[in-house]
């Protein structure tokens, strides 16, 4: 009787460890892209602003 129990806990303690480790490798995930979206990006450039480049580029 005790090895049924004995087994059923050591089940329940590989479950229980496989979510915790499944929910910390999300998290882990969710903070990355996170992290990376808050970071500072580049400005766009508007069309005009492209063209201004350009057309300084062709004067020289």
């Amino acid at each position: 009787m005790k090895n049924i129990h004995s087994s059923e806990l050591d089940d329940f303690k590989k479950n229980y460890q496989q979510r915790i480790e499944n929910l910390a490798k999300s998290k882990t995930e969710w903070i990355k892209v996170f992290v990376e979206s808050q970071k500072p990006k580049k400005p766009i450039k508007t069309v005009g602003e492209m063209y201004k480049e350009l057309k300084r580029k062709s004067l020289l």
